[in-house]
């Protein structure tokens, strides 16, 4: 829920024309899955990279850091980095500028408003759906002060 909260706050934003989110576990240690446990999670979002595409590729974190110096134009820093793989079947190069939707969790999975009842809080998924709203100062010092502490 929360990767699907910043998804969609960033793609709602002027900054995501020019974005690419990289997810993965930085050690999976028992998040071993049903094939084989060198395999981790690797996401990508952003307007290149294709929706909903399952690469089979081998990558490793070299790999990552390899999509990351070509993003940004920058040299590999050692030999591990110039050989592996660059992850390019991710990518598209017609961009689709469509924001991400954040989706509500299934409450048999994860109930936001009982997870945040002992904190006196509550979650209004409505709000969240209606996007962001960046760098209002105003707004975020009556938020801040609104707060219980």
């Amino acid at each position: 829920m929360a990767l699907g909260r910043i998804l969609h706050f960033l793609s709602c934003t002027p900054y995501w024309k020019s974005t690419l989110v990289i997810i993965t576990e930085d050690d999976p240690q028992g998040g071993v899955d049903h094939i084989d446990a060198h395999r981790s999670v690797l996401l990508m979002a952003g307007p290149y990279v294709k929706r909903g595409y399952i690469s089979h590729r081998h990558a490793n974190f070299g790999s990552l850091l390899r999509v990351i110096y070509t993003v940004l134009d920058l040299p590999a820093v050692n030999q591990y980095d110039k050989t592996a793989s660059l992850l390019d079947d991710f990518f598209t190069p017609v961009p689709d500028y469509t924001s991400y939707e954040a989706e509500e969790a299934d409450v048999r999975v994860y109930d936001a408003k009982k997870s945040l009842q002992k904190y006196g809080k509550n979650f209004d998924w409505r709000k969240i759906k209606q996007g962001p709203r960046m760098d209002d100062e105003g707004e975020q010092r009556k938020d801040h002060y609104q707060q219980k502490h």
